[in-house]
């Protein structure tokens, strides 16, 4: 089974996913954050790759950010 995912921001940076045991390790651009719990380490690759506070106004990276954990989650750890 591939335990990576590859996806994009909403403003089209690139995105990388990668499970490893009991962690998640996320790229953004050249920035890489690793955590226990998805949502975190999508959000730390995203604010290390730029300012999110100046994307803010333009996209709700909450709400996308965990409707994207979601879906990775399901795709990378369907029997979890």
């Amino acid at each position: 089974m591939d335990n990576t995912w590859h996806g994009y921001t909403p403003d089209g940076r690139e995105l990388l996913v990668r499970r490893e045991r009991d962690s998640w390790t996320v790229r953004c651009g050249a920035r890489e954050a690793q955590n226990r719990i998805l949502d975190v380490a999508l959000i730390e690759a995203i604010r290390a790759d730029s300012d999110l506070a100046a994307h803010a106004r333009e996209i709700d990276y909450a709400l996308w950010i965990r409707a994207q954990a979601d879906r990775i989650e399901e795709e990378l750890c369907p029997a979890e």
